[in-house]
């Protein structure tokens, strides 16, 4: 006879009241290991932040096992839990002399299934078989070892991690990490992703992204917890902060609606997921990443309902709208959008699309990913993965018979080259590219591989171009120029001009700012600039020509939207790092 029976009390919470049959045999697990967690508080073994989260912890959708959320929470050490238990249940727990040599009653129990539910046969004595459990709140597990075995089953409490190496050391490495249990484990979390809190809170983001005008959700796992950030007109805004226990269910619902595989967590993975919102889908991408911590999300929003169609609503003015016209109305010849990650690119080649697509022309476009649907373009979706860069997909489009071609992003020499020789042959090609400025357009193009000549003669013109944030028109305030701001607008500090300072109300969110605009400087090659690029020269030559032809840098149109009050010295400060 085992000594763990000595004092033999009966548990006081092991087991729901099974006089009460009527009663749900999990909301009774729940309520005795709510009790428990009482217990650790009265015992003085949580503290009332670590009561708290223990009790928000349980209230999640799905149940663990209390010692595993305590354990994994950080809140108990482990064999502080254990003696607890016993305390608060009156259960013996399991000692290493106990464990058994050999697997009990292996023909009727087996290795996968006592993996999967925590417990572990250590006796048989008589008509009883001794169990050892993490789960002690669990009455379903007795009864089904009971019906089992036909044996009376009496509970000893064993703790999460020692359950581990006990089971290790009975059945060998080969159960804890089988594929059936792997199998059980996704099963469960499938179940618990899908049920509505859980539903709920990944609509809710969804939902709370799309109101603020949201481009990007951030769902970012830390050691504590998990935290949920928006960018907001290019900016990234903290919006709350979640328990660390529903990090996993909550990456699983994004990763079931996005079809990824749930059970990779080593790899990085990317998708696509539709949310329906008051009456209309909400195009997402979902890109997730192996963090120290979990797993990061990061949901980019892509709604159709609120996309710019026409240059003017993305901040151009009619000056720079009539350039960009000119350069894409010529029936060949290459037009690139140039700027940092996050300027706005893709959106203007979309508003380029726009403005030249008809009944007359045949549009296709390669895009990795393709963001918005367009009627009457074909859009073909980059898959580098399979062999479909965009210098197969471009080889491929150019067999297509097509007028204008939008790829999605030039990134490697060999693209380039098959753009500019598109573009040579009576193709309007428009991409993007990553550049500073204009005139530095050239210079990438040559380190790709791309023969001055052939830059100089296929290319109409170059868009640079950053975002810069709205001054909000309900909260702006109107004050003279200090002398700093005058020095930094190149403007007399005798006579100070009124600019607008960001305040912050609710409109904005306290930002003091709402909505974003194109700051641009716009190349267009003419004679002089062409002559120039096929004879060598050197940037700072290409840059003072074409200013002499007309350019506005950067700088200048940032300074100009500082003086017509749309925006701040301070935010154009904050996106030029010193340019201003």
């Amino acid at each position: 006879m085992l000594n763990i029976w000595a004092g033999k009390r009966r548990p006081r919470r092991a087991r729901p009241d099974r006089r009460a049959p009527e009663r749900d045999a999990r909301d009774a697990a729940r309520d005795a290991a709510r009790a428990f967690v009482a217990d650790l508080a009265e015992m003085q073994v949580l503290d009332a932040a670590g009561l708290e989260r223990a009790f928000a912890a349980l209230d999640l959708p799905g149940r663990r096992p209390v010692p595993i959320l305590l354990t994994e929470l950080g809140l108990v050490h482990e064999a502080t839990l254990v003696s607890a238990l016993a305390a608060s249940t009156g259960l013996p727990f399991l000692r290493d002399e106990e464990v058994p040599a050999a697997p009990v009653l292996p023909a009727e129990i087996g290795a996968d299934y006592c993996a999967r539910v925590r417990a572990l046969p250590i006796a048989v004595d008589g008509d009883e078989l001794v169990v050892a459990a993490v789960d002690v709140f669990d009455s379903e597990i007795a009864l089904a070892l009971e019906h089992l075995t036909e044996r009376r089953v009496r509970l000893c409490i064993v703790g999460p991690a020692a359950f581990e190496r006990v089971h290790r050391a009975v059945y060998g490495d080969a159960a804890p990490d089988s594929e059936a249990g792997l199998d059980d484990d996704l099963a469960r979390l499938q179940d618990v992703a899908s049920q509505a809190p859980i539903v709920r809170l990944v609509a809710r983001l969804v939902r709370d992204a799309f109101a603020r005008g949201a481009s990007d959700i951030h769902v970012e796992a830390e050691e504590t917890d998990v935290r949920v950030r928006y960018r907001v007109d290019g900016v990234l805004v903290e919006s709350e902060r979640l328990p660390k226990s529903v990090q996993l269910a909550l990456t699983t619902r994004v990763k079931i609606l996005a079809g990824l595989n749930i059970a990779e967590r080593r790899l990085p993975q990317d998708g696509r997921m539709q949310v329906p919102d008051r009456g209309h889908d909400i195009d997402i991408r979902v890109s997730t990443l192996p963090t120290a911590h979990g797993e990061s999300v990061v949901m980019r929003v892509l709604d159709g309902s609120r996309r710019v169609d026409d240059f003017s609503g993305l901040g151009f003015d009619a000056a720079a709208i009539a350039e960009i016209g000119a350069m894409t109305a010529r029936p060949n010849g290459l037009v690139l959008v140039t700027g940092p990650t996050g300027s706005g690119k893709t959106t203007t080649l979309y508003a380029a699309l726009r403005a030249i697509s008809g009944a007359h022309l045949k549009v296709v476009t390669v895009e990795d990913p393709v963001e918005y649907r367009m009627a009457g373009i074909n859009q073909v979706q980059a898959h580098p993965g399979i062999g479909l860069d965009f210098a197969a997909a471009l080889r491929s489009i150019l067999r297509q018979d097509p007028d204008v071609v939008m790829v999605g992003e030039i990134r490697d020499g060999e693209t380039a080259r098959i753009a500019v020789q598109a573009a040579l042959t009576g193709h309007l090609v428009i991409s993007t590219l990553h550049t500073n400025s204009a005139p530095a357009t050239v210079t990438r193009l040559v380190d790709m591989g791309v023969e001055r000549f052939l830059i100089a003669a296929t290319l109409n013109g170059v868009i640079a171009q950053r975002l810069v944030r709205r001054v909000c028109a309900d909260c702006a305030a109107d004050e003279p120029a200090s002398p700093e701001a005058c020095l930094r607008l190149g403007l007399d500090t005798a006579a100070p001009p009124t600019l607008k300072r960001a305040r912050g109300c609710a409109a904005c969110n306290g930002t003091g700012y709402r909505g974003r605009m194109v700051v641009s400087e716009i190349m267009t090659l003419d004679t002089p600039l062409r002559t120039l690029i096929a004879e060598g020269a050197d940037e700072q030559r290409l840059v003072a020509q074409a200013r002499a032809s007309g350019m506005a840098t950067l700088a200048e149109t940032a300074r100009a939207r500082v003086m017509s009050g749309e925006t701040t010295l301070d935010e154009i400060g904050r996106v030029f790092e010193g340019l201003v």
